[in-house]
Order: C-alpha cells, then sequence, then structure tokens
C-alpha cells in the first residue's frame, strides 16, 4: 500500500507550493491557536517582528464615553502577505504591488519565503522601497523573510512527543519540500529508522530494508534505532529494490537505485531475507527496498523524550553542536555518542 500524502504533489508551480504551505499554517491553527501562535512568531523572531494572534476575553470594559460594558472579546487586527519564490528571483516592482493587498491591519508583515535565504543586497532594496511606500500610503508594513527548511523547523519546535497528526503533517510537508528541490539538506541529513528486532541483522549484513512501497527522501546517511537511542549510522552506498522467491531460492526483481551491486551485497540481500524469516517470522517473498552501507558504526544519541519514534525520523546534522560537513559517518558516530535529542 503506497503512503497517503497530506500535500498534493502533481505540480511544482508557485501555486502549487504556496497552497501547500498555507495548509500547513492552516492545520496547525485549527489544532491549536497557541502552538500556531509559537509558531508564526519562532518564523518572524529573527526578523524582529511579533503577532499577537491571541483572543481576548475581558470584563467590565470602560469605553471612551465612559460607558462600561458587560463584556468583551477582541483580538488585534494583523495581515500578512506572502510572497513565494522557488528560484530566488528578484522582480522588486512585482513585489511593490502586493503591498496594495494591505488595509487598515494593526500589524502588517510582508512574508517572503524561498528555498534559500534572500540576500542582504535584496533585502536592503525591499525596505528602502517599503520606506517610501509607507509613507506615501500611511501603511506600516513590516519585512520579514524565511526560508521551507526554516518553516519545517520552526513547526517541529513547537510539537510535542503526543502531536502525532502534526508531526504526520510536517514530516508531509518536508517531503513534499525534498522532492520539489525546496530543500536540499541530503548530504547533511541522516534517516532515523526503526529496527527493533531486526538489529543484529542489520548490523551484520551492513544492510537496512522496508517495503518497497513505503515513501523515502534521499539522505547521505541511516541511523538504526533501537532501545531509546541511535545504536548505529552507516553512510548509505546503494538502494536496491528487490523481490526474493522462496521456491527458486533467487531474486524475480532485482533493480539498482543508487550505485551498482556487487555480488557481495546480491549474496548479504539473500542472506539477510532468509534470517528475517527464520529469526522473525518475516515473509521472504514481500518487494522490498534494501539499503546498503560499507560500515555501520556504534553510537548512542539518546532520546529523552517519552515513548519510541513513530516512523521515520530525519536528523539535520548541521544543527548538531560539532559538527563539520567534511566528517565521515564514523566521526559522526562519535559526535552524537551520549549526547541527547527530543524529537527530530
Amino acid at each position: 500500500m503506497t503512503d497517503v500524502h497530506y500535500f498534493p504533489r502533481y505540480s511544482q508551480k508557485e501555486n502549487m507550493v504556496t497552497n501547500n504551505t498555507l495548509l500547513l499554517f492552516s492545520r496547525l491553527y485549527q489544532n491549536s491557536p497557541a502552538k500556531f501562535s509559537l509558531f508564526i512568531n519562532s518564523i518572524l523572531e529573527d526578523n524582529e517582528k511579533e503577532l499577537n494572534t491571541s483572543v481576548q476575553f475581558k470584563q467590565q470594559e470602560r469605553s471612551s464615553s465612559g460607558r462600561v460594558a458587560d463584556g468583551v472579546i477582541s483580538q488585534e487586527s494583523f495581515k500578512v502577505v506572502i510572497e513565494t519564490k522557488l528560484y530566488s528571483q528578484q522582480n522588486i516592482d512585482q513585489i511593490t504591488g502586493h503591498w496594495d493587498a494591505f488595509e487598515k491591519e494593526d500589524n502588517q508583515i510582508f512574508l517572503w519565503i524561498d528555498k534559500e535565504p534572500i540576500t542582504a543586497g535584496y533585502k536592503k532594496q525591499i525596505n528602502d522601497k517599503l520606506l517610501v511606500y509607507n509613507k506615501n500610503n500611511e501603511t506600516d508594513i513590516k519585512f520579514a523573510s524565511t526560508t521551507f527548511k526554516e518553516i519545517a523547523h520552526s513547526f517541529k519546535d513547537i510539537l510535542q512527543e503526543f502531536d502525532l497528526e502534526m508531526i504526520a503533517l510536517i514530516d508531509d510537508y518536508e517531503k513534499f519540500c525534498h522532492e520539489s528541490g525546496l530543500i536540499d539538506n541530503l548530504n547533511n541529513t541522516v534517516r532515523v529508522v526503526l529496527t527493533g528486532n531486526t538489529f543484529d541483522e542489520n548490523i551484520k549484513h551492513k544492510i537496512y530494508f522496508h517495503p518497497q512501497d513505503r515513501g523515502y527522501q534521499n539522505t547521505k546517511y541511516i541511523g538504526l534505532y533501537k532501545d531509546k537511542a541511535i545504536r548505529a549510522i552507516g553512510e548509505i552506498t546503494g538502494i536496491v529494490d528487490a523481490q526474493y522467491d522462496e521456491n527458486s531460492q533467487d531474486f524475480t526483481s532485482y533493480e539498482d537505485i543508487l550505485g551498482h551491486s556487487s555480488q557481495t551485497v546480491k549474496d548479504q540481500i539473500k542472506q539477510i531475507t532468509k534470517e528475517s524469516k527464520a529469526f522473525h517470522g518475516y515473509s521472504m517473498e514481500d518487494e522490498r527496498r534494501f539499503f546498503v552501507v560499507d560500515e555501520y558504526y556504534e553510537t548512542e544519541y539518546i532520546k529523552t523524550s517519552k515513548g519510541g519514534i513513530a516512523g521515520v525520523r530525519y536528523l539535520d546534522l548541521s544543527e548538531v553542536k560539532g559538527y563539520k560537513e567534511k566528517m565521515n559517518a564514523d566521526e559522526i558516530a562519535e559526535l552524537l555518542k551520549g549526547e541527547h535529542w527530543g524529537i527530530l
């Protein structure tokens, strides 16, 4: 059975990307207005902006006429106008046209979302134009910018372990961004997978496998999770889609997705398939995707939050203190050993 997606994949045009991003925002607000407020302000924080999205409830509030109402429910008015860019295009005239969407809101934010951080020079151009526009139109529009990667990280930062629906939502949004080329960080990413019973076989044969129709995003590394910690890390050198026939003791289908399989790799895939049935009762004839590494390196990256992991998680190494891009899998495993993490 193939994965069900929250976010459509049939187009990579800006309107589809914008629609999916707005859908992400909307679903979070419906789930928890308080979490949405934390999320949107975490995006605006680096731009020194803040929005009050909460509803105020007041009793016996006096008006300017001196009258006292029994109760008042109010909210500050705000508008966030979003400009989505996929390739860092620069068109200052197009941008200024979007500012006409603002009216008399208390808080006015023009939010630029792009794959890459906006350049200092272009940001200055926008702010200079905005200064003139605000003066001529009696507006108070503030400019803020972010990236799709920062949106995903900010979203995950406000979630708790029990927010299963929102975790599934942001996982699919992040996958959509990777598939659309909006987040490109595969060389610094570890795919963290739950191994459980098969951990010893995974280490022995230097292979991890899962059902062939399960979605995945490209990463350079794979991490094996067991007993509240990432226990081993390896660099992915090959990916194979294969189906094994128990009667003929051979493959009915075999396709290299990444790399070129040696006979040794083919033999390892056969062996782990046989052992998964002998030791754990798994069917030998399922269509599977096999991730091959040259070596798994022992580590212990400890999960401090409650519970295990639900499905696949992705560890962004660029956010790990002490990480350098030229590190190999052995060095990464050593860096993470004894360290702690919460939600990925």
